[in-house]
């Protein structure tokens, strides 16, 4: 009887045994056979190999518990950090300095907003001419004597009159060239006032919310400036209101900034009614306030509304008078009362041109006139007088009058949002040629 392990070993009728070397499969594999004197020792060499496998993928997988437990506190540390550097960042610590990013933000912020007013005194320069000037308009004169009049009641009488200390917030308008911050200056002088202008187109910004950022911080210096100095009138001058007084549909482009401009514009007005008995504000615009362009609940803040009209002829001839004062080839005595000189005026005034446009063409006539003598010596030089002439070429180089096609002054067109004034008078054909007439005569 024979026993087999493996097909290797073998046991004779004589009992010796005997070793046929064989094939080894381990895990499916099979090996060539070992030699026939080492057939132990190739078991006990595999079984230490299968131990020394085993022993290494213990050893790796052990390696990798410990990198995915040092992975997850190195995750967790960075998250705590970041989160505590955030956390830093929005409370803005003082201990980062100057140079941290949060104060770097807030400079940054304070220089788009932040807006530095110039004041001037023309109480004390002689740069600005007086109210009652012949250049001023009569009608405009009269109503700032009202306000100013006002002011220097005692206490009795104005409480007699029932007159309030509230502040003058006023709204100019009027032709373009018509001389309204001109005007607003004139007004200071007058009050003995320091004057500051606010350009309102200085004030927009590409900036989101940066413009409406800018006028409160605007009229907080205002404010600033005047209960520093209670003793003394301030007139503040915003030029182009119109800018932020129109009406602007919902949904069109920039409208949304509009609206926040305007409304800091009227909280700063509010705010000045409330903490300023010293200052007068003075607002110009081209706009007309019956035309149904300017928003009419804005319009609500001003208690005055004067219009600066187009210059009649008196003006126009103190304009002119002025604006040529430096030309020494002029006689004062007699061009000025020539009735060459009264009649242009009196051309100018029935044209509609502006204090602008005067100005415009006397210094055009003035360097007309100078070109004309560049080939004349300083010997004949008297015997080129300053003529008419000068002023009739200087008036066709420059055109018609803008308030000729200008309609932000018209106030009777149809569509217009505001109903026509109540006390105009309509006159028929014969009525307005009449009036034509005398305008002519």
């Amino acid at each position: 009887m024979a026993v087999d392990v493996n097909n290797n070993i073998r046991f004779s009728a004589s009992g010796v045994s005997t070793v046929t070397p064989g094939g080894v499969n381990y895990n499916k594999r099979s090996t060539p056979p070992m030699p026939q004197e080492m057939p132990a020792d190739d078991i006990f060499m595999l079984q230490a190999m299968a131990e020394s496998k085993a022993e290494k993928k213990a050893n790796s997988q052990a390696n990798w518990n410990k990198a995915g437990v040092i992975a997850q506190v190195g995750i967790a540390v960075a998250f705590l950090t970041t989160a505590a550097l955030g956390i830093l960042a929005a409370v803005g610590l003082k201990k980062f300095g100057k140079g941290g990013a949060a104060s770097q933000a807030n400079e940054e912020l304070k220089a788009l907003t932040k807006v530095n007013l110039k004041w001037e005194d023309f109480a004390k320069e002689k740069t600005v001419a007086p109210l009652d000037s012949k250049t001023t308009a009569k009608s405009l004169k009269k109503a700032f004597d009202n306000i100013i009049s006002n002011r220097g009641l005692s206490d009795d009488a104005k409480k007699w009159g029932g007159v309030k200390n509230n502040i003058d917030i006023m709204y100019l308008y009027g032709h373009g060239g018509t001389g309204k911050t001109y005007v607003a200056k004139q007004f200071a002088q007058e009050t003995g006032s320091q004057f500051t202008c606010i350009k309102y187109p200085d004030l927009g910004s590409p900036y989101k919310d940066a413009a409406s950022m800018r006028i409160s911080s605007c009229f907080d210096e205002i404010i600033n400036a005047a209960n520093a100095q209670k003793d003394k009138k301030i007139v503040v001058c915003i030029d182009e209101i119109d800018a932020v007084m129109r009406k602007v549909p919902d949904g069109q482009h920039g409208a949304e900034e509009v609206a926040k401009s305007r409304a800091a514009v009227l909280t700063g007005l509010d705010k000045l009614r409330e903490k300023c008995s010293n200052v007068t504000v003075i607002a110009t615009s081209n706009y007309h306030p019956k035309n149904g362009i300017v928003d009419p609940i804005a319009l609500r803040r001003f208690n005055n509304k004067i219009e600066v009209p187009l210059p009649k002829k008196e003006q126009i001839e103190a304009l002119l008078e002025m604006y040529l004062k430096d030309v020494g080839a002029i006689d004062k005595s007699k061009f000025y009362k020539s009735s060459e000189f009264k009649n242009f005026a009196k051309k100018l005034e029935r044209n509609g041109y502006s204090n602008g446009e005067v100005e415009l063409i006397a210094k055009e006539a003035g360097k007309i006139f100078g070109s004309s003598l560049k080939k004349v010596s300083d010997s004949d030089l008297k015997k080129h007088p300053f003529k008419i002439k000068y002023l009739e070429e200087a008036m066709k180089m420059n055109g018609e009058a803008a308030s000729k096609t200008n309609k932000l002054m018209d106030v009777s067109k149809k569509g217009s949002d505001t109903a026509k004034d109540p006390g105009e008078i309509k006159l028929n054909f014969f009525q307005k040629l009449a009036l034509l007439f005398s305008k002519w005569k």
